[in-house]
């Protein structure tokens, strides 16, 4: 099946509902998205069911899983929808506008240093651009349309997807000064309370990056920075942040120095959507606010 070669028999429009669908596997979410009710949805996903006389979905209990003809018609699908991504860029240079939705998705913090200062700038001078900001510990889907930008831990290897190495920090184990004058400078982690995410305990895995802590006592357990950098401040145990957090709160105490984690930090974006106006401004505010370092240009 070649969705591509049939495409001047299509409507546009259906591709992109079975797009919405395919990404959030329901109709009711992908009405949604799309601005419309969700029996509009199902009308065209039927449409263009019926043009290419397949079945695309089957329902389960989980949502609308794709039938093997739906995953074929996706990647055309797909591509078609880059192709139009390239054609608004293009129309955007050409008159000048620059305008629209960015979805960026990060971590909390990374959020809170780096992306909500890039934005400010971005709309001081297109005031049109808006942002929707999503963060959490689930990786998106850049070729999905889960997001359009995404700042990472881990550089990607998908030849679809472009990225620029943003910036180089580490983690590092902190207490508070209280904490250290009543329990004395650690010289190992067995003995002392410690606080982290309880998003790395519910998934099973370390509550700190890249250190064995198996029979340490969790002090307590949050979903955001704040509430770890409170507790910490508060002297409750010892806790693992990034150094540009870290390092900048007063009343923390870098701890355990042999215990850091050097990490690279990329900014990433789906290769057909790099040259959109709103993404690529974005993307430059972003990059433009990592910290300069001795040597860089």
């Amino acid at each position: 099946m070649d969705l591509e070669g049939s495409a001047r028999a299509l409507d546009w429009n259906d591709v992109r509902f079975f797009l919405a669908i395919a990404r959030t596997r329901r109709l009711a979410k992908a009405a949604k998205v799309l601005g419309v009710d969700q029996t509009t949805v199902g009308r065209r996903l039927a449409a263009l069911e019926e043009r290419l006389r397949v079945e695309l979905f089957v329902r389960t209990p989980a949502g609308w899983d794709l039938t093997p003809a739906g995953e074929r018609v996706l990647q055309s699908a797909q591509r078609m929808a880059e192709a139009a991504e390239e054609l608004s860029a293009h129309a955007v240079a050409e008159d000048g506008r620059i305008e629209g939705l960015v979805r960026i998705a990060t971590s909390d913090t990374l959020a809170e240093y780096f992306v909500v200062p890039a934005i400010r700038a971005v709309q001081a001078r297109y005031p049109a651009i808006r942002a929707v900001v999503n963060t959490g510990f689930a990786r998106v889907d850049l070729l999905r349309g889960d997001a359009d930008l995404a700042i990472r831990l881990v550089r990607p290897t998908d030849p679809r997807l472009a990225y620029r190495r943003f910036a180089e920090h580490s983690f590092r184990l902190y207490a508070s000064r209280e904490y250290l004058q009543e329990r004395g400078m650690p010289d190992s982690l067995v003995g002392h309370p410690i606080i982290t995410y309880d998003e790395a305990m519910r998934l099973g895995g370390q509550p700190f990056r890249h250190l064995q802590t198996e029979g340490l006592h969790v002090a307590l357990q949050a979903n955001t920075a704040h509430v770890l950098l409170a507790a910490a401040v508060a002297g409750i145990g010892i806790v693992q942040l990034p150094d540009y957090v870290g390092d900048t709160v007063p009343g923390l105490v870098h701890v355990l120095p042999n215990f850091d984690k050097p990490y690279r930090v990329w900014l990433v974006v789906a290769q057909a959507k790099r040259r959109v106006a709103a993404i690529r401004v974005v993307s430059d505010a972003i990059l433009a606010t990592r910290p300069r370092r001795a040597g860089d240009l």
